[in-house]
């Protein structure tokens, strides 16, 4: 079995209302950036360390080896990383949004397809309702939404989690001032139906709190664009069921017209529709939703969770 790559390339972007913004490529910038590309951001409580373990997972190999990731490492997030100065003022997560399409242009890359974790979804998300021409679309994961309720213990239980794999934690104060800025973010829900003009896949774990915001923001969204996945048995898909993430990323990025041919290793267990319009119980394949919008399912997580 192939071992994980986790080999990235440190550049260091400066964005304007932003500041420097540190990006991770992993793979072959020149040769890949006309290409599939992804733009990764992370959540409060986590790192870009945790898209990179995804992307190095070998449920991933497939695609790691035709595409490009540009992973997203916001101030002070880093693992081990300094305290922040104090007169520090963590940028916002509209200016955030907004600013990203510095780093394509930096980079010399068209188009991505986003992927977001947590505050990092909404923040990807904010990024493609501003620059819709710049993304094939956005895969979300845990999004966080609509109100701050939950997010304070939601980030708590993530840092206690964290751990990187040569045993450095995450700096609990520069947390703390991503999480203040987070939770100061200007409201967007109401923009969703307007400026979403993409196609966006939602996928929450069952037992998250974040099923509530996701649902909520999948209903204002225009009928036809989003689509919702849970998936059973976990709190963070990303981490707990990466196969799962993976699967339902190809199915995404093919009904884009994105990795037509890319081989599909991993399992094809039968799904249940959750609360779709094909009715309930009904047994579905994943080959199924090879659509850009793949209906809302209940996917089974594997069973032994690394």
């Amino acid at each position: 079995m192939e071992k994980p790559d986790y080999s990235a390339t440190p550049y260091v972007i400066d964005m304007d209302a932003v500041g420097p913004m540190s990006v991770y490529v992993q793979g072959d910038l020149e040769r890949l950036r006309e290409g599939v590309v992804f733009l990764t951001v992370h959540g409060a409580g986590s790192s870009f360390n945790n898209w990179l373990d995804f992307a190095g997972d070998v449920s991933m190999e497939d695609i790691r080896r035709r595409a490009l990731f540009l992973h997203v490492s916001l101030p002070g997030q880093q693992p081990g990383a300094e305290d922040l100065p104090k007169d520090f003022v963590f940028p916002g997560i509209e200016a955030i949004g907004m600013n990203l399409v510095t780093i394509l242009d930096h980079l010399r890359v068209k188009q991505v397809v986003g992927l977001g974790d947590g505050a990092g979804a909404n923040i990807i998300l904010r990024f493609a309702m501003n620059h819709p021409s710049r993304v094939h679309g956005v895969l979300v994961i845990n999004t966080e939404g609509v109100g701050s309720a939950g997010v304070k213990e939601i980030i708590k239980g993530k840092i206690k989690e964290i751990k990187t794999r040569n045993g450095e934690e995450l700096n609990k104060k520069n947390v703390s001032k991503f999480s203040d800025a987070y939770k100061k973010r200007s409201a967007m829900l109401t923009r969703l139906n307007k400026q979403i003009t993409f196609d966006v896949l939602m996928i929450t774990g069952v037992n998250s709190k974040c099923v509530g915001d996701t649902e909520t923001m999948q209903k204002e969204i225009t009928a036809g664009l989003c689509s919702m996945i849970k998936v059973e048995e976990v709190v963070d898909p990303l981490a707990e069921a990466p196969d799962k993430v993976a699967e339902a990323l190809i199915l995404f990025c093919q009904g884009q017209g994105l990795m037509p041919t890319i081989n599909r290793r991993m399992s094809r267990q039968e799904s249940t529709n959750s609360q779709g319009s094909e009715g309930k119980g009904r047994k579905v394949s994943m080959t199924d939703y090879d659509t850009p919008n793949i209906r809302r399912l209940s996917l089974t997580a594997r069973e032994n969770v690394d």
